[in-house]
């Protein structure tokens, strides 16, 4: 199995990754913080809708005003991120069952949206790494990773 560790050293390992084992988010910041690279955290316990799930990201990675909330203004911020100084970015999308269950299209929208936006940063030689915990089965679906 994959470790976070390993990919957090070049761009090669930008995509996005089911998180399993045990882990902290104190101990996921502390060794992203070690490469460089910008650390969120989504917090999916009580995102159960497209809007929902836009406004908590749009707040936890700062967008700018000019966010249009809906799929395309958040994959041009995902895309752009020049507000942040960063070598790169790992975001952590905890406990994605809520907005996957009530919400299984709009979810599938998301996911798409992000594993995109990691091959976008990866073309361009920038670590973007998406983390997911949950147990539907779009996340079990997706490469495993341990801490």
């Amino acid at each position: 199995m994959t470790r976070l560790s390993d990919l957090l050293k070049d761009s090669k390992g930008s995509g996005v990754y089911q998180l399993q084992g045990t882990w902290s988010t104190n101990d996921l910041k502390s060794l992203v913080s070690q490469h460089g690279l910008a650390f969120f955290f989504i917090d999916g316990l009580e995102i159960r809708s497209k809007d929902q799930f836009l406004e908590h990201v749009a707040g936890t990675l700062a967008f700018p005003e000019y966010f249009g909330h809906n799929w395309d203004a958040l994959a041009d911020c995902l895309t752009d991120m020049s507000w942040y100084g960063a070598d790169g970015f790992v975001i952590l999308y905890a406990a994605v069952d809520p907005f996957a269950e009530a919400s299984r299209e709009e979810f599938g929208t998301a996911l798409e949206i992000f594993k995109e936006s990691a091959e976008f940063w990866h073309d361009r030689e920038k670590v973007m790494i998406l983390l997911l915990s949950g147990s539907t089965e779009k996340v079990k679906g997706l490469p495993a990773i341990i801490v």
